[in-house]
């Protein structure tokens, strides 16, 4: 069985005769189009529109589809999932979801690791299984990060909003987003830095204030080791409007 190292995501057709399957990860099913007839050794499912149908590491598998289907299929490591606290969700039965999340669904066949661990959080709530508030913390305060990349911004703090250990923080973290706290940060604040290089009026010392960084030395040391060149060079690069709509090449 073959071991996946990060969550992937694809909307796939089922083909009109019984097959029999065994993951080395857990297997979550949402139905789209059509009817999948699955068998787990929990039971039969009617996977139908609507209807998510979790299939644990190791468990081994049937299914069939008479008719044209389409479902959503995503292949989830379970060291991702307990990282995270979504390994419950592979203990569930299958069951029906609210329209809101059904509609949601439709948008995690990119597999984008942040995106499918908010899904899979509100799915398992959804279910009536109890979510952890640490998890529900960290989604939270990635927005407000986001939105205030200017505050200086420490994993110590971070990790005390989430009510978390640092190196616990850390894991989860790394298992949401892909990359270490402080990592992810440096990204976000230069790749804001690089489109407010974009407004000509503002000097390299206010879009370094603005992104967060102690100084115009702090960012420019930064941006050097991240992008190969000065924040000035690249500034002089990308002049050109054309490039405005890929502002971080």
């Amino acid at each position: 069985m073959t071991e996946l190292d990060r969550p992937l995501g694809e909307a796939r057709s089922y083909p009109a005769q019984v097959l029999t399957d065994r993951h080395a990860y857990h297997q979550v099913l949402v139905g789209l189009e059509g009817i999948v007839e699955l068998e787990t050794g929990r039971g039969g499912v009617h996977v139908a529109p609507g209807v998510l149908a979790p299939i644990a590491e190791g468990e081994v598998h049937h299914y069939l589809a008479a008719g044209d289907n389409r479902c959503l299929v995503l292949n989830l490591p379970v060291a991702w999932c307990e990282t995270l606290g979504l390994d419950a969700l592979a203990e569930c039965r299958a069951y029906r979801l609210s329209p809101t999340l059904q509609e949601r669904a439709h948008d995690l066949a990119t597999g984008e690791a942040p995106l499918l661990a908010q899904w899979l959080t509100a799915a398992i709530a959804s279910g009536g299984r109890q979510v952890s508030m640490p998890r529900l913390r960290l989604m939270r305060l990635l927005p407000e990060v986001l939105a205030t990349l200017e505050r200086p911004w420490r994993v110590g703090e971070m990790a005390a909003r989430c009510h978390l250990a640092e190196a616990a923080f850390a894991r989860q973290f790394h298992a949401l987003v892909g990359q270490p706290p402080h990592a992810w940060l440096t990204e976000q604040r230069l790749s804001l830095a690089c489109r407010l290089m974009h407004e000509p009026q503002a000097s390299l010392t206010e879009i370094a204030v603005a992104c967060g960084f102690a100084d115009a030395a702090h960012f420019s040391r930064t941006f050097r080791a991240r992008r190969g060149l000065s924040p000035r060079q690249w500034r002089q690069d990308h002049a050109s409007p054309t490039k405005i709509n890929n502002p971080c090449k």
